[in-house]
């Protein structure tokens, strides 16, 4: 029985914000499940991530996060911070990823 939650992480090929492709540098999907005792509770994710893109904005937007072989879509919550070159961003989600119909772009 887990004493903390526990991670799982994913690596992420392409991004996009309100529709919207953000070309990624990396980016990186972490699963954080809650437990009550022995049973799974709250299921929570987020996204860290960089890009050389400087429109990224702050605010609750729709995302999707693209895999190899799959899409997720989700409403979260993006900060960044912009730097020459690079803008670092989160995203924490405000609800559940559910998958999406659609070919995954190959980056």
């Amino acid at each position: 029985m887990p004493d903390r939650p526990t991670r799982e992480y994913a690596r992420m090929t392409d991004l996009e914000i309100a529709g919207r492709p953000v070309a990624i540098t990396s980016a990186e999907l972490c699963w954080i499940q809650h437990w009550r005792g022995e049973e799974p509770a709250q299921l929570e994710w987020e996204v860290a991530g960089r890009t050389r893109e400087a429109g990224v904005r702050d605010g609750a937007r729709e995302v999707t996060l693209i895999f190899p072989d799959r899409r997720l879509r989700g409403r979260g919550v993006i900060t960044s911070s912009a730097g020459p070159g690079l803008t670092v961003f989160e995203i924490v989600g405000l609800g559940p990823l559910v998958e999406v119909a659609g070919q995954p772009p190959r980056s």
